[in-house]
């Protein structure tokens, strides 16, 4: 073995006590309480050249939610982690489910636009060039089936917004993260879930979105936003005091208001 390839195994395999500490199910807590410092830890400490392909594709998911999260909290490292975010994407073209990463390419230009707002004419065609592609690419693909829907939800009319067309397609994506069994401590499952609960409020069906309130508590007890601000609210008993943890499909929108 020569020298180049001891060296690769070495950094293999100092790098899995640290990613250890990034399991699943901590970084499931981290999303359910809405704190998501665990989440910058892992993006940040992971070096992307040492990690194989399924690694890969794993901190591409943690990114593309942490940095809505970090844009809506004024992250002072939100653009340099979106650089990032994008050279990934790149890099991951033919190593990936191609529906799965035309949908971050879309929430990568989101993420540009909720930045720089001055970017939204050049940008903002891009958000829904990718994001229709993806769905067109792969109709079952509940990562694509969700920001397609999200977009739907939070964009206000005028540019293409229907709450009606967006609980379709969010509907399709908890069904299918069902159907493929990936509902256990995905966070992606749960923002698919909270956006439903904002769609059946905004078309007038107050009493279907408490009731889905309930059934998401059923599956997570744990799920702070729903329990301890968006239901309460919900049933006015008080105002919600925290941010949606979620959604990478309002990072747009928050350039149009």
């Amino acid at each position: 073995m020569n020298k180049t390839a001891k060296i690769t195994i070495l950094a293999l395999f100092l790098s899995l006590p640290c990613l250890a500490q990034y399991d699943q199910k901590s970084m499931y807590k981290c999303y359910l309480s809405n704190n998501k410092a665990l989440w910058k830890k892992y993006i940040t400490s992971t070096n992307w050249e040492t990690i194989d392909n399924t690694e890969r594709q794993r901190l591409l998911n943690y990114e593309y939610g942490y940095i809505a999260y970090a844009i809506s909290s004024k992250d002072k490292d939100a653009k340099q982690l979106l650089q990032a975010f994008n050279a990934h994407i790149a890099e991951m073209k033919d190593r990936m489910p191609e529906a799965t990463r035309l949908t971050y390419l879309a929430g990568a230009y989101s993420y540009q636009v909720s930045l720089n707002k001055i970017t939204i004419l050049s940008n903002g065609p891009k958000i829904f060039k990718y994001a229709d592609q993806a769905v067109k690419l792969d109709g079952n693909n509940p990562y694509a089936l969700a920001l397609r829907g999200s977009i739907y939800f939070y964009c206000p009319h005028a540019f293409g917004g229907d709450k009606q067309k967006a609980m379709q397609y969010l509907n399709k994506a908890e069904q299918q993260y069902r159907i493929k069994g990936d509902t256990i401590e995905n966070w992606n499952y749960r923002a698919v879930q909270t956006v439903i609960v904002q769609c059946y409020e905004n078309t007038g069906n107050k009493q279907t979105a408490i009731d889905k309130c309930y059934l998401i508590l059923q599956e997570e007890p744990d799920f702070a936003y729903i329990r301890d601000c968006y239901l309460p609210e919900l049933l006015g008993i008080k105002k919600a005091d925290a941010e949606d943890p979620n959604n990478p499909g309002a990072a747009f929108v928050s350039s149009i208001d």
